[in-house]
């Protein structure tokens, strides 16, 4: 029996596009997966990235997940911080990169408009940085956390 409603796994489901955002006169790197369809929501993911790791995560973890959520109705970014994978810049710690974390909401919400609220989703180093964003920016954008180690 066919299904005429494509599986989450399905790239029917979603669709993927590079994006580039400035950042204090650095580029980063981040992929956009959004549904095909008009999102159910106003809400979207940012993933943070923990540790020496660049967007894809470690055995593509990150590009499962936001392929998964994009497919299920939210959109999500996923990001090389500055000085790590392809994005310019020299490499930092997780507690200097709060103001790649805001370039890449911004990146979101100008990619997808319809985004009002954002969860970050960080891993290890990541959760640590989404954490410290949101003590350091206090930014309203933010609805929830998502936190791993």
């Amino acid at each position: 029996m066919t299904s005429s409603s494509p599986t989450p796994s399905s790239p029917l489901a979603y669709r993927e596009g590079v994006r580039l955002m400035a950042c204090e006169g650095e580029r980063l790197l981040g992929i956009v997966a959004e549904p095909r369809s008009p999102a159910h929501s106003d809400l979207g993911v940012v993933i943070v990235v923990g540790g020496p790791q660049y967007r894809a995560g470690s055995h593509r973890q990150f590009v499962h997940l936001a392929r998964a959520l994009a497919a299920a109705g939210t959109p999500t970014l996923r990001f090389d911080v500055r000085g790590m994978g392809d994005s310019s810049g020299a490499p930092r710690n997780f507690e200097a990169v709060d103001t790649d974390i805001a370039a890449a909401i911004d990146a979101l919400q100008v990619q997808v408009p319809t985004v009002r609220q954002v969860v970050l989703w960080g891993l290890c180093d990541g959760a640590s940085a989404a954490l410290l964003y949101l003590q350091e920016r206090q930014d309203a954008r933010i609805c929830g956390v998502a936190l791993a180690n």
